[in-house]
């Protein structure tokens, strides 16, 4: 790297976001694993047992996730038996898809204090508001 890129404000925005995330994933990721699941589909489970019978392209929208893998993970968590097989008429959660939602949510609450304790409030605090600008940036350009 040279002298130019090490300067903060001189970093790849994207480069630095997709790296910060990788980073975040991967922790959650292992703290998932236990469940059999990623943090993605952990994240289904979640938001589909806050809000059955959610339509996949609401999820997709919400979550920014490409309809694709959405459908990848959606059709991996029916196989599992977490999800019913009826999607058309949204989705909704086997009663062993609701243990495994309770579950990841509690590593869920567990991972986002740990981390949030480690960056401390400020970080967090930054952070949100840093979010709520990038988000602002997707809306505007639409």
């Amino acid at each position: 790297m040279d002298e130019t890129c090490s300067r903060h404000n001189d970093f790849c925005i994207a480069g630095r976001l997709r790296m910060l995330s990788r980073v975040i994933t991967s922790l959650y990721n292992e703290a998932f694993a236990a469940e059999g699941v990623t943090f993605a589909q952990a994240s289904l489970l979640m938001q589909i047992f806050g809000e059955p019978g959610i339509r996949q392209m609401t999820l997709s929208k919400r979550l920014q996730i490409e309809k694709s893998a959405l459908s990848r993970d959606v059709q991996l968590l029916q196989r599992h038996g977490w999800i019913t097989d009826a999607v058309r008429a949204g989705l909704f959660l086997t009663e062993t898809g609701k243990q495994v939602a309770g579950r990841c949510q509690t590593r869920w609450k567990a991972m986002h204090e740990q981390v949030g304790g480690q960056l401390g409030p400020e970080a967090v605090e930054a952070l949100a508001q840093i979010s709520n600008q990038i988000l602002t940036l997707k809306i505007d350009r639409n």
